[in-house]
């Protein structure tokens, strides 16, 4: 990357409102210097990805460095900043905490986590099982790979950090992702696929990326992305992208999915899909395999639960948001009321974005 390339477009900088992006070919405006953006030499690697898609200073990547410079990155850190102390940070600390106090002393340490209709939902499934070792995320969103961004285009790459921070978005607002949004932003560019995602939350959470690499999951694609968190040892995140439906979930990524038996499986903002004949073959086999699940109301029916499982009810259960009223569970309503209403949760949980709202069962195998 020539140094001429960073010399002209001038976008003003103030807070986090929405600035101007440049078009592919256009050059960028120096910006003042910042104390913990030095300029750095050498290749990026992995964790280098990481960092600058989170807004950190790159370690090594002169080329990811100098877009650092720019006012336009400014912008871009701004308003990641922003969202992540407003939004992010207060939620995943609430959710660590509230899981060590209380997930925990019920389901233990859970090796793997499997989490179906996640989609690339890293970021809150790390923060809801601070413990476990292996993510393993399921969603329709292509799986992308590791973005090469010191060969593309510089502007091309700030505008792809724009489209990057719109997906994640309602994720750090409300906790979910709009998968709508993700095909719209993330569709094509310098880093198309949910691996920049997924490398961001990395990068959010304070983690050091070791290595990313595509895998095969019963012939579904995939990545494997080996990484730390501080305090937490090293981790491994696998997302892979599939329909879970009945006529998509094919026999060889079924018996991919099958070498995870004896996991922890979390639902969350899932549409109730698994209340659907569709999807019994996932539920099916999730009830099966599993050793412990955790959910909120959109995930596996309250009726198969009925008997073969310890169950711990925390927050509320009223009825469903307005979009999926059809989903109303009258037996879950009644389990809720039996014990006048589980532990106040502290987060909003899936659909519930406000804590009186949320409420998360978790069910133990006998």
């Amino acid at each position: 990357m020539k140094p001429a390339l960073l010399l002209a477009l001038s976008v003003a900088l103030s807070g986090c409102a929405s600035k101007p992006k440049p078009k592919p070919g256009e050059t960028l405006t120096l910006a003042p210097p910042l104390a913990a953006f030095v300029p750095v030499s050498g290749v990026a690697d992995a964790n280098d990805v990481a960092l600058f898609l989170a807004g950190k200073p790159v370690r090594h990547g002169a080329g990811l460095s100098q877009i650092q410079q720019t006012v336009n990155y400014r912008t871009y850190l701004d308003e990641i900043a922003f969202k992540w102390k407003a939004y992010g940070e207060r939620r995943t600390s609430r959710q660590s905490g509230w899981s060590n106090e209380n997930l925990s002393p019920v389901i233990g340490s859970p090796g793997t986590l499997l989490y179906p209709f996640g989609g690339p939902d890293l970021l809150y499934a790390m923060s809801m099982f601070p413990n476990t070792s292996t993510y393993v995320l399921l969603g329709l969103e292509p799986a992308g790979s590791l973005p090469s961004l010191e060969t593309q285009d510089p502007a091309t790459v700030v505008d792809a950090l724009f489209g990057l921070g719109k997906s994640m978005d309602t994720q750090l607002k409300v906790g979910y992702f709009v998968t709508k949004d993700m095909k719209g932003d993330l569709a094509n560019g310098p880093m198309p696929g949910v691996t920049p995602i997924l490398l961001t939350s990395i990068g959010l959470m304070g983690g050091e990326v070791d290595s990313v690499q595509p895998i095969n999951a019963g012939g579904n694609t995939g990545v494997d992305i080996r990484f730390s968190l501080p305090g937490g040892g090293s981790k491994r995140a696998i997302y892979v992208s599939g329909d879970l439906s009945n006529g998509g979930f094919k026999s060889g990524f079924q018996s991919w999915i099958g070498g995870f038996s004896g996991s922890t499986a979390y639902f969350k903002a899932a549409s109730y899909l698994m209340h659907y004949e569709g999807f019994s073959k996932i539920r099916n086999q999730v009830l099966s395999q599993s050793r412990a699940i955790v959910q909120d109301d959109s995930g596996i029916p309250f009726r198969y639960f009925a008997s073969g499982w310890d169950l711990k009810f925390f927050g509320r259960y009223q009825k469903p948001i307005e979009l999926f009223t059809k989903h109303d569970q009258p037996d879950l309503r009644a389990a809720y009321d039996a014990i006048g209403g589980g532990p106040r949760i502290p987060f909003g949980s899936g659909y519930h974005a406000t804590p009186d709202e949320a409420n998360i069962l978790v069910a133990v195998k006998r």
